[in-house]
């Protein structure tokens, strides 16, 4: 009798024990209240935006819009941690006639926040605001290389580079890289209300008068400059046409003999690439060697290929190639200088916020003022429950994106279509990586209409 009762006693409290309490389970309302700001200051209401909220653990997404009274309102939502967004297309006609001048496409203004608790009824402010655009954009990003094992794993990936205006541009003195970051969810003393770093406590930190370590500036972990001969027009490129930038210029779908004179074999060439007709690769061999002659042995597959020209490295923080996430834990820029007073060879250095004892092997981080970077693209991983904290500030880019497939699926992402005018696509750049991007089942760096999408 006795074992009886606390069998009885045990499941009850088991079962007890076991019940989710009703406050984290029951649906609470969410209201988004709406704003607009333009650099003109133009009354622009916000009714029509777009407000979307992410659950950060199931991927859940929930859409509403704006309402004339400037809100946006979820009646019933699962309690959680989301991520929000808010989008508003401001069509080119109606814009041109708030604003008094002409513009040829429409305008987005957008806001995003990351890690917001839903826990109880809440309302919670965006304000919109227009992004950067720039005449060069990121048109493909193949990150997610090819199959480890019977593909070329990380080595195959490149970053492909449109000209987006109607007019030639020049690819020379033009820099690009990758954005550093904290890739865990936990919280801490020197780390945002999202858990990305706060740059604001990074030892020795220094910003311009009234400008914000987080929003006005980026932190390079890469960076790097297509290479020039002073007369700033070597590399034109065409309204409409790219440049492709390996990490390995050769050609992956067939073996090739890497620096220790090993073969590198694929056995399953249909998975990946040819990069051997790159317009410029990424070597970090002579950046590396040590300036005092000692021992160094180059990593094995960084091989040069010497008919592809190699970019100037600037600085890479830690590595020994160009790696693209594989897992979409990343976020890449691209930065023109030209016609700004901003010293790209002398940008101030700083480690993350949560070293706090910087010596001279600490890694550092570049800091990169955004009114430089014409255009930045965020990546997350496909599934929402393993996904870090956005780095780059909303004015770069609201939201972030994708390959569905995840990491050494061979597919790429690639920017949408916008229209084609006289034969030129123009690409879409809402400042939105999630609305101006999908992808190609597998990477195609052959500049030709197989590799765009609508």
């Amino acid at each position: 009798m006795r074992n009886y009762l606390y069998f009885i006693l045990t499941t009850l409290i088991l079962f007890v024990g076991c019940q989710k309490d009703p406050e984290l389970t029951r649906p609470v309302k969410f209201t988004a209240t709406v704003t607009v700001k333009s650099d003109e200051n133009l009354n622009i209401p916000s009714q029509g935006a777009i407000i979307t909220l992410t659950n950060k653990t199931n991927g859940a997404s929930y859409q509403a819009f704006v309402l004339e009274n400037g809100q946006a309102t979820f009646e019933s939502i699962t309690p959680g941690l989301y991520s929000i967004s808010g989008t508003l297309v401001i069509s080119a006609q109606s814009y041109s006639e708030l604003a008094g001048y002409y513009v040829e496409d429409n305008v987005s203004f957008t806001d995003s926040y990351d890690n917001v608790d839903i826990y109880a009824d809440r309302v919670f402010s965006l304000e919109l605001k227009a992004g950067k655009t720039g005449n060069w954009v990121f048109k493909q990003i193949y990150y997610a290389g090819s199959n480890s094992s019977t593909g070329a794993s990380f080595r195959d990936v490149f970053l492909e580079i449109y000209n987006n205006s109607n007019q030639v541009l020049y690819a020379d003195s033009l820099y690009f890289g990758q954005v550093g970051g904290k890739n865990n969810n936990n919280a801490g003393e020197y780390y945002l209300p999202n858990f990305q770093y706060d740059w604001s406590k990074s030892v020795g930190m220094v910003v311009e008068s009234g400008k914000d370590a987080n929003k006005d500036y980026i932190y390079a972990h890469t960076l790097f400059r297509i290479p020039s001969d002073g007369s700033g027009k070597k590399y034109p490129v065409q309204p409409g046409q790219s440049i492709i930038i390996a990490a390995n210029a050769v050609d992956h779908t067939n073996s090739y003999e890497s620096n220790n004179a090993t073969p590198v074999t694929i056995t399953n060439p249909a998975l990946t690439i040819n990069l051997s007709h790159a317009d410029f690769e990424v070597n970090l061999i002579e950046f590396l060697r040590p300036k005092d002659g000692s021992a160094y042995t180059p990593y094995r597959f960084d091989v040069d290929n010497i008919n592809v020209p190699n970019v100037d490295v600037l600085h890479v923080s830690s590595g020994n190639d160009l790696i693209l996430d594989a897992l979409g834990r990343d976020a890449y820029f691209i930065v023109d200088p030209k016609g700004k007073s901003i010293d790209m060879e002398n940008l101030r250095s700083f480690a993350a916020p949560d070293i706090r004892e910087v010596i001279a092997t600490t890694r550092v981080y570049k800091q990169i003022p955004i009114e430089v970077v014409v255009d930045a693209v965020e990546l997350q991983h496909p599934v929402a429950s393993s996904r870090v904290p956005k780095r780059l500030p909303t004015t770069l880019d609201a939201g972030r994106t994708h390959v569905p497939g995840g990491q050494y699926s061979s597919q790429s992402l690639v920017r949408k279509t916008l229209k084609t005018v006289n034969g030129r696509r123009i690409l879409k750049d809402t400042n939105n990586s999630e609305e101006d991007f999908g992808f190609l089942q597998k990477a195609d760096p052959s500049k030709s209409a197989s590799s765009f999408i609508d």
